[in-house]
């Protein structure tokens, strides 16, 4: 299985489709990877409130744990790197969240796991790249070691969208 998403990732990544960029600088893989974990808590925070389904609230629990838990590991891996952490959304991801927050009720549910879908697909592009060409310190290490949790999401997330 394991095997089977690195295929998918190192496919993602050389078609483009994550929107990839080869990301080497702290300071750019720092703003991207925090403002994709942002995104995931915010948009599963919406999900517990707006979400009819018990799978998606137990999902959207499990993603608000494990990417604050990444958020605060990122944190002293920046400081270490002298970079600094956005705070906030930039302007595409917030307007993916006030998308998912317009959402009819009905619609909800597929919208956020194809959010999350997408979001994972990219991250893990994102941190596999930066993992193999990123500039060695800190983040480096954060990307590598969080890598196998984003493939574990994106896993469970394509289980869920399978049973929709």
């Amino acid at each position: 299985m394991k095997h089977v998403l690195t295929v998918i990732a190192t496919t993602l990544i050389a078609c483009g489709v994550a929107g990839a960029q080869e990301v080497t600088k702290p300071a750019e893989f720092a703003k991207m990877a925090a403002v994709s974990n942002m995104f995931e808590i915010k948009s599963s925070e919406l999900a517990l409130t707006r979400s009819s389904d018990e799978a998606t609230k137990k999902f959207a629990e499990h993603m608000i744990a494990d990417h604050t838990k990444t958020g605060q590991e990122m944190m002293p891996a920046a400081k270490a790197d002298k970079v600094k952490v956005p705070e906030k959304l930039d302007q595409k991801h917030q307007a993916r969240l006030d998308a998912l927050k317009a959402a009819d009720k009905s619609a909800f549910d597929a919208m956020y796991r194809a959010e999350q879908l997408k979001a994972h697909e990219t991250a893990i592009a994102l941190f596999s790249d930066y993992a193999k060409n990123g500039e060695k310190g800190g983040l480096k290490t954060f990307a590598a070691k969080t890598l196998p949790t984003l493939e574990q999401h994106l896993a469970e997330v394509q289980k869920m969208k399978v049973a929709l």
